[in-house]
């Protein structure tokens, strides 16, 4: 299997793999460095931690062709696994379905947007459409459990004006995080002439408040840290 890297903080490992589907112009993960890690060998390093919960993550995990058999023995050796992906691979989520706690999916921007999708992820008008019909079935799929939708909030595809037509995607969903857009090194290259935090931290907190009248729990994540909106 190829990492980017393997740790154990922040309350779970982190398992981040190497690898995409996806050619996104602001991605780190696809110009990291990976090296060659066994099934045995990941599952040897989360024995060895008294941390419960895997968070499987990176690029996109879902490409990993023993995927499946690493979460079988994640679960066998009693850790709680979070998968994440970009929901291109739905067959992939419904077959580790009963062995997961949940998923992270991202939405990248509205759905009938294919042009912006297109600059997103640097896919071609014809995948691009047929993304839109996978995640779509992804979501389905990983509602069926704990779910967040991150949602990587760049100004020119997630604002005011586009978020109503993000919304009926996100009933549903346990959770939303809105990441102000390179507010975190580690996360992003610049893009769109973006090369610091944006938008705005208020813009943020009001696009938190019109996703909080659909969903429990928003987490508006950025340079001034978190803000959690709740249902009272």
């Amino acid at each position: 299997m190829r990492l980017i890297d393997l740790s154990d903080a922040k309350g779970q490992i982190r398992v981040e793999f190497g690898g995409c589907n996806m050619k996104c112009p602001y991605c780190v993960h696809i110009h990291q460095p990976v090296k060659e890690w066994t099934v045995d060998e990941i599952v040897d390093y989360a024995s060895k931690s008294t941390t419960a919960n895997v968070y499987l993550g990176g690029a996109e995990p879902t490409l990993q062709k023993d995927l499946l058999p690493l979460i079988e023995e994640l679960q066998r050796i009693g850790k709680s696994v979070i998968l994440k992906s970009n929901g291109m691979k739905p067959d992939v989520l419904e077959s580790v379905l009963p062995l997961v706690h949940g998923f992270v999916l991202e939405i990248k921007t509205a759905n009938n947007d294919i042009k912006g999708i297109m600059e997103l992820t640097g896919m071609s008008e014809q995948r691009s459409i047929k993304y839109v019909t996978l995640l779509k079935e992804s979501l389905s799929i990983a509602k069926k459990k704990w779910l967040r939708v991150w949602i990587r909030v760049i100004p020119e595809y997630v604002n005011e004006d586009t978020l109503p037509r993000i919304m009926p995607d996100l009933e549903g969903a346990s959770e939303v995080m809105l990441y102000q857009f390179m507010s975190n090194p580690e996360f992003d290259n610049p893009f769109m002439g973006h090369d610091t935090p944006t938008p705005s931290w208020t813009e943020m907190k009001k696009l938190g408040e019109i996703v909080a009248k659909v969903v429990p729990t928003v987490r508006i994540v950025g340079e001034r840290g978190q803000i959690l909106l709740q249902e009272s």
